[in-house]
């Protein structure tokens, strides 16, 4: 399975996960692109060991090809703008 990450501090309202609600602060966002082609995303707080599904965000792709840009759609949802 492929997989993208990247740590970002997560936008005012922070990331809603579908395990434990809201996440704030330093985060790694990660996604991946299954064999069935779902991509799906999953953050945790910075260098913690537990991960957690992002609310709404899983979606059909065409395949591995596309993860990049599903990583950098849901990175770019959820990152502080400087």
């Amino acid at each position: 399975m492929a997989e993208l990450s990247t740590i970002v501090t997560a936008a005012p309202g922070g990331v809603m996960t579908d395990e434990v609600g809201v996440i704030t602060g330093s985060v790694e966002i990660a996604c991946a692109c299954g064999d069935d082609n779902l991509g799906v995303a999953r953050v945790r707080y910075e260098d913690a060991g537990e991960w957690y599904t992002i609310t709404d965000t899983s979606r059909p792709l065409t395949g591995p090809d596309e993860l990049d840009s599903f990583h950098q759609s849901v990175v770019d949802k959820f990152r502080a703008q400087a």
